[in-house]
């Protein structure tokens, strides 16, 4: 019993710390799936509300369209760490462009680092919280959502 307590311990503590390449494309496959909720485990807690607003615009797109950002081919073309940031240059078959993910460390593990701006383009903030502003979301609802950087879009 201790035997086995003692390999559990030992292999538990090898295991290694995800890259900011197998985040990346691990964000990038959940948001694929529409799990938000495993996205948000590889985003970092101020990501939290611009991936609950993303899945706001993904519910609001027809079949065809998650279908075609399901069955996208997503590859990573370039990665640039510097210290406790990192910046990863995505290939989305389904957009036909390079999207660029930033990631931070925190608490020693690699997380996106959303913006609203990363989802909206040009976003504005606006006084009041922006997750729950409903003029926000009707104003951007019925526009394509593009993809400065972080999630995929047709």
């Amino acid at each position: 019993m201790t035997l086995a307590f003692i390999t559990t311990m030992l292999l538990g503590s090898c295991k290694k710390r995800a890259s900011p390449e197998e985040v990346a494309l691990a964000f990038m496959h959940a948001i694929q799936d529409s799990n938000y909720d495993q996205a948000r485990e590889y985003a970092t807690k101020e990501s939290q509300q611009v991936i609950q607003i993303y899945a706001i615009f993904d519910g609001r797109r027809s079949g065809a369209e998650r279908e075609k950002i399901k069955n996208a081919k997503i590859e990573v073309v370039n990665i640039e760490e510097n210290g406790d940031k990192a910046a990863v240059t995505i290939l989305n078959s389904s957009a036909h462009q390079k999207e660029v993910l930033q990631m931070v460390k925190e608490n020693g593990q690699w997380k996106i680092s959303l913006t609203f701006d990363s989802i909206i383009p040009n976003y504005t903030p606006q006084s009041g919280s922006a997750a729950t502003d409903t003029t926000l979301l009707d104003q951007e609802a019925d526009s394509t959502v593009t993809n400065g950087a972080n999630v995929p879009v047709n």
